[in-house]
């Protein structure tokens, strides 16, 4: 029955996968979406597929229309520098608490999270996974959920563009520094050096995904 335990795990599959597919950018912004051939793709009902494009819904990834069917959401400018303006005021704030709250261990795991990251932007889930997680690690060394959670819903409002952005030469190297500066002053237990160097990460994203559109990419 699609109402079960089973159900449940189907519709976080299919969450999942389409999620990953949007943010990656293999499901392109303006795609319509079939929920009948999403069905027959991932082998499931209709139920977990219809909840699993609601949770999206909510998200911002897709958009729902009565009657007409389901789209990727498109990808706007106008909603990329709100998120960069509230990310400017947040994310900053962030390391600097972080900064004064981190452990040796958390510290420690954040550098073994970039030594792990990929150097090859065709690599690209694996990309925006250590991204996520890099940045999840400093908002849990914050020591402030409420904060976390809020961080949380920007990266992956913003993810969509950072996978846009990789296409730019250079770019993943460029984060790679950025990263390990961020690090530094984490380590260094230095609050206005992490919230410094944070505030050039995200303005460093900005203006890569400028240049990129303004590029005609």
């Amino acid at each position: 029955m699609e109402g079960g335990p089973e159900a449940l795990s189907q519709n976080e599959r299919a969450y999942r996968r389409l999620k990953d597919d949007i943010v990656a950018l293999r499901l392109k912004p303006g795609d319509a979406l079939n929920e009948a051939g999403l069905c027959a793709e991932f082998g499931i009902g209709r139920t977990p597929v219809n909840k699993a494009l609601h949770r999206l819904m909510h998200e911002g990834l897709v958009r729902i229309l009565p009657r007409k069917g389901v789209l990727v959401q498109p990808l706007s400018m106008d909603e990329f520098a709100d998120l960069i303006a509230v990310r400017r005021l947040v994310e900053p704030a962030c390391a600097a608490l972080a900064a004064g709250r981190i452990t040796d261990e958390e510290a420690a795991a954040l550098e073994a999270l970039l030594d792990a990251a990929p150097a090859d932007a065709q690599a690209l889930d694996a990309v925006l996974d250590g991204d996520r997680r890099f940045h999840a690690a400093i908002a849990q060394a914050s020591r402030n959920g409420v904060l976390a959670d809020v961080l949380g819903s920007l990266h992956g409002r913003s993810v969509r563009f950072w996978a846009l952005s990789l296409a730019t030469g250079g770019h993943l190297a460029e984060v790679a520094d950025e990263h390990a500066r961020i690090l530094a002053a984490l380590r260094a237990r230095r609050p206005d050096e992490a919230a410094a160097a944070m505030e050039a990460h995200i303005d460093s994203f900005a203006r890569t995904l400028a240049s990129r559109l303004g590029a005609g990419g």
